[in-house]
């Protein structure tokens, strides 16, 4: 766990967590192995995940239009996991990836966690921002 937690305080979307925090966060991850090509979420589908990667690229569309590439830190699948509604968007792996994820059942412990929640709340808007400038 003690490599989990070194590099989760090494995302930004995790820096300014305590150990404690870390620490709990450590405990409702897995970590997984994507091969290039892969759909990890589908736009308009109910989505299973919440990844955040440690190695490779991801692309992101809207609406079948390429919208951006994620890499190393960057993270997906939150704001369809915290609303509970259906993906924004399709992510598709363009290079084998390895990720943190964390499914629905860890993402109900995960909820609960005041701390966690308030750092990925405001990730989620400032992606939400983002999203509507591009779209201006």
């Amino acid at each position: 766990m003690a490599i989990r937690v070194d590099q989760l305080k090494a995302i930004p979307l995790f820096s300014d967590l305590a150990h404690a925090d870390l620490q709990f966060l450590a405990g409702q991850i897995s970590e997984v192995s994507i091969p290039a090509g892969t759909v990890l979420i589908t736009q308009g589908a109910g989505n299973q995940a919440f990844f955040v990667i440690l190695e490779g690229l991801v692309d992101v569309s809207v609406g079948g239009k390429y919208r951006r590439t994620l890499g190393p830190h960057d993270f997906f699948g939150e704001i369809s996991m915290m609303e509970l509604d259906a993906a924004t968007a399709t992510v598709a792996s363009r290079t084998p990836v390895r990720a943190f994820v964390v499914s629905h059942a860890q993402f109900s412990a995960v909820k609960a966690h005041e701390t966690v929640m308030l750092e990925l709340k405001a990730a989620m808007s400032q992606r939400l921002r983002a999203d509507r400038k591009l779209k201006e």
